[in-house]
């Protein structure tokens, strides 16, 4: 087993994905300018506090291990369950923390154009985002989708693209502290919101946990089989990842929630 791990590391290690990093330190270094030395040139504007620094330093550090590490090399060729990680670490993880590290006077220059604000707001509308959300992740987990992003590199950055966006909307309604589009206020259906948002990732999950044979044809023709990892157990593992990340990140968010709840709401 040891000397398994090791071979895993060394093959691994030499497949860092240097693009990704490279992106990532540029729109890191681009949040640090706007909200540094450049921030004078918007309206009301405001040093980030410590929490949005440590929030955006999280986001970026999420977004390297899921996209410039070897664990994007082993995900697309050898692991469904390292896919499903990763996947989940972007819409679970890295978008929560990225909408939290922005401040609000940089949101409100975005909203000063009227297009943008208007698309923003249909798309952050909790009934939309939910529908959009749930029609872009749960579709791209179909093996024809699936099998296509595993071999066509532009059709996968749209997915992730595409997984980032919906995801925001998603997020938005339970996360946003701006006052154009404020997140839920009332508490109660601000977690009834969440468990919405948590059940619309799992159709994907159950689905698949459920089949018996492998779905994904590019991971039955990998050249190794990765911690003895056969294509059913990958699968069936990474069902299971993709249940506990949703529901770690739901409750995390919806514990705030609960913990500032107005119980006198129920008998006033």
């Amino acid at each position: 087993m040891w000397q398994q791990l090791a071979d895993i590391h060394t093959f691994a290690s030499n497949h860092w994905v240097y693009s990704a990093f490279g992106i990532g330190f540029f729109m890191w270094f681009l949040y640090l300018l706007v909200t540094g030395p450049f921030r004078r040139w918007f309206a009301d504007s405001h040093a980030p506090s410590r929490a949005q620094h440590l929030y955006m330093a999280l986001g970026m550090l999420t977004y390297f291990f899921a996209f410039a590490s070897p664990l994007d090399y082993i995900s697309d060729r050898f692991l469904f369950s390292a896919h499903m990680v990763q996947h989940m670490l972007e819409v679970s993880v890295m978008v929560p923390l990225l909408i939290k590290a922005l401040p609000n006077w940089l949101w409100s220059w975005a909203f000063s154009w009227p297009p943008f604000k208007k698309a923003f707001g249909t798309l952050a509308n909790p009934f939309i985002a939910l529908l959009v959300f749930m029609m872009i992740f749960d579709n791209f987990h179909w093996p024809v989708l699936y099998d296509l992003t595993l071999t066509n590199q532009a059709f996968h950055v749209t997915e992730h693209l595409l997984f980032f966006f919906s995801a925001t909307f998603l997020w938005w309604p339970a996360l946003s502290t701006h006052p154009t589009y404020p997140r839920i206020t009332q508490h109660g259906l601000r977690i009834l919101y969440l468990f919405a948002a948590f059940d619309v990732m799992m159709p994907p999950a159950i689905l698949i946990l459920m089949w018996n044979h492998p779905l994904y044809y590019p991971y039955t023709k990998a050249p190794v089989r990765l911690f003895g990892l056969s294509p059913v157990s990958d699968q069936e593992l990474g069902s299971v990842i993709m249940v506990i990340f949703g529901a770690l990140s739901n409750a995390i968010v919806a514990i705030g929630a609960f913990r500032d709840w107005e119980w006198n709401q129920w008998y006033e």
